[in-house]
């Protein structure tokens, strides 16, 4: 008898133990769904994680991929992926970046504006580090999120710009410099080497002209006859003067380099021929008169100071936030 009983109990214990290996169990239900090793039915009560605080689940070791906790430091359930503990209050993975208009740093979301990595938490400058951050965070201050082929997290650029002269239209400016009546104008002419200018001057009216000549070495002068008293000269040649014709004329022989002045009396307006012979280099002085209104080309500046020009758009202030965890 004792026997019997014994075997019956054994045979329970088997079906029992045989059906935890290859079944589901089931809590509340005696048809436990068919993908679920475990399910608990109740409209009474719930199913209660483990509960520990944030120090007491970092502390675990070598916690398995998918292990969940309650923890009651952050009113959080976590989970750990395999490589850190994620928070499903904040439904995001280290790295993500979000805008917001908190303040500060709030479930894993750290505010990025620029501050050592001192400030975080030991696990968050862990998960900092393995995003490839290091030193300070990036500062996100006037800063737009754009995937621009540089660094991840890099801030570059600048939100001003200064237009050069490439920058702005091919367009040409003209103006006119005003001018009243008639006027003169200086100029200054540089010559180098020996070299002969060529003009004419011309005159309007009876006037004279006193000049100078310079002659040089042995020569002679046709001269007339002087008729004033005892200083009477005949000439070699036949010559008129005063309506009479005196015979033969004179002349005076002139030895070594002298000067003689020259009258020349002019009467009724008449032009000269002016030739200027110059040797060695000098310069020249040309005043040129101008008569009447008249207008001269002239260089106008765009008058511009290169003020920054600002090209950031009309925007919503926010924070920018990168998750770290706790």
């Amino acid at each position: 008898m004792l026997y019997e009983m014994f075997r019956f109990k054994l045979l329970v214990l088997f079906i029992l133990f045989a059906n935890v290996i290859y079944s589901q169990v089931g809590i509340g239900t005696v048809s436990p769904d068919a993908s679920a090793i475990l399910e608990l039915q109740s409209t009474e009560r719930g199913f209660l994680l483990p509960q520990l605080s944030t120090i007491q689940r970092e502390a675990i070791n070598s916690p398995a991929s998918g292990l969940q906790v309650y923890d009651i430091t952050t009113n959080s359930i976590w989970y750990y992926n395999g490589l850190y503990w994620v928070n499903t209050l904040a439904m995001a993975s280290p790295g993500d970046i979000k805008s917001g208009i908190q303040s500060n740093d709030h479930s894993g979301w750290i505010l990025l504006n620029g501050r050592p990595f001192s400030s975080l938490s030991t696990n968050q400058q862990a998960i900092a580090s393995l995003l490839g951050l290091s030193g300070n965070l990036p500062d996100a201050t006037n800063a737009y999120l754009t995937q621009n082929g540089n660094a991840i997290a890099s801030v570059l650029g600048d939100n001003t710009t200064v237009l050069t002269q490439s920058n702005l239209p091919n367009v040409t400016f003209n103006g006119t410099a005003a001018s009243a009546g008639g006027h003169a104008h200086t100029a200054t002419s540089s010559s180098s080497g020996d070299h002969t200018h060529s003009g004419s001057t011309s005159s309007s009216g009876n006037h004279n002209h006193t000049g100078t000549t310079t002659t040089s070495g042995n020569h002679s002068h046709g001269l007339p006859v002087d008729f004033s008293a005892n200083n009477a000269f005949w000439p070699i040649s036949p010559v008129s003067v005063a309506g009479f014709t005196v015979p033969g004329s004179a002349s005076t022989n002139s030895s070594g380099n002298h000067v003689h002045s020259l009258n020349v009396n002019s009467n009724g307006a008449h032009t000269h021929s002016l030739t200027i012979n110059s040797n060695g280099a000098h310069t020249h002085s040309l005043t040129v008169n101008s008569s009447g209104t008249h207008s001269h080309s002239v260089t106008v500046s765009s008058g511009g100071t290169a003020t920054p020009i600002n090209i950031a758009p009309k925007s919503l202030s926010v924070n920018m936030f990168i998750y770290l965890g706790l």
